[in-house]
């Protein structure tokens, strides 16, 4: 039994098909085909049932994945440890993070990262989707907001400032809210998930609010509210330019809404990826310079040495 051939089959099931598997690996998906139909005939077994839409594990190849897997990736580990400690480290690194956060955001950071380590290839996956890091095999999240309970390791990045935004013609049909309990009065937008109270600082309670529109989407939410129709919490430095235009207001500025953190998360492994370190110690010398980072709200990962 090859290990090679065995490391492939696991990134089948990986990514869900041969035809991803082939594009992840930048090989031939012919090849893929003919080394997994080398697989089972050195095994003697059907890994993988194949149709033209779908691909299903047997129970020989769920068997041969559980015990493989973990094994796999103590291999790459070991294997991304020793590239670490080279001057030249190579390997694979897959990133997910929001598509917004990704184009607006990190996208310096992925292409300086690629200058500085030009024999470590990147997959950055970009979707808001909560992706299962060790099901899916992903080294590494950046996730916005509030995070779920998980066995996952999570390390701060940074936090960003928020404000308050709508249009002057909204303000003007409907009335500016001077207090955070005005806002139970308007159409207020969530963005990226359902929150249906906005909390302030200086204001003691959290405020129920409701609105027609919920979105994952900040830019689709601006665009939103430039068509007079309502209330959003959005990055201040994403409306920016907007206010200086005069084409939306920021509101209650005596009640500041509290910033939202950037978290990098990644499996609880017994040996980290070395080139997750990697990434996330660059990241941390660029991120905070950027114009969406609040610099007095910065707050730098914990040393991951």
């Amino acid at each position: 039994m090859n290990l090679n051939d065995v490391s492939l089959f696991i990134r089948i099931v990986e990514t869900g098909s041969f035809t991803s598997a082939a594009e992840s690996l930048g090989i031939q998906k012919s090849t893929i085909s003919r080394r997994i139909a080398q697989l089972e005939d050195d095994l003697g077994v059907r890994l993988l049932q194949r149709t033209t839409r779908k691909l299903k594990l047997t129970d020989d190849g769920e068997d041969l994945f559980a015990r493989c897997h973990p094994l796999i990736n103590e291999l790459e580990s070991a294997k991304d440890y020793l590239s670490a400690t080279q001057d030249n480290p190579r390997g694979r690194l897959r990133i997910t993070m929001p598509s917004e956060l990704g184009v607006f955001m990190m996208n310096e950071v992925v292409g300086t990262f690629m200058r500085r380590y030009p024999q470590i290839s990147l997959e950055v996956e970009l979707s808001t989707r909560v992706i299962d890091l060790i099901e899916e095999g992903i080294d590494l999240a950046i996730r916005v907001g509030e995070l779920a309970d998980s066995s996952l390791i999570a390390r701060r990045v940074a936090t960003v400032s928020r404000g308050l935004y709508a249009s002057p013609n909204y303000l003007q049909q409907h009335g500016t809210p001077t207090t955070p309990e005005d806002l139970s009065d308007h159409e207020c937008y969530g963005i990226l998930k359902s929150v249906e109270h906005w909390v302030f600082d200086g204001w003691g309670e959290a405020i129920p609010v409701k609105g027609q529109l919920k979105a994952n989407s900040i830019s689709f939410i601006r665009e939103i509210l430039l068509q007079d129709m309502g209330i959003a919490r959005m990055p201040r430095v994403f409306c920016r330019n907007c206010v200086q235009r005069g084409e939306l207001v920021e509101l209650l500025p005596d009640y500041p809404s509290p910033p939202i953190e950037v978290n990098a998360i990644y499996p609880s492994r017994r040996h980290l990826n070395p080139k997750v370190r990697l990434f996330i110690d660059h990241m941390m010398e660029m991120i905070g310079d950027h114009p969406w980072v609040n610099e007095q709200l910065v707050t730098p990962i914990e040393s991951l040495a």
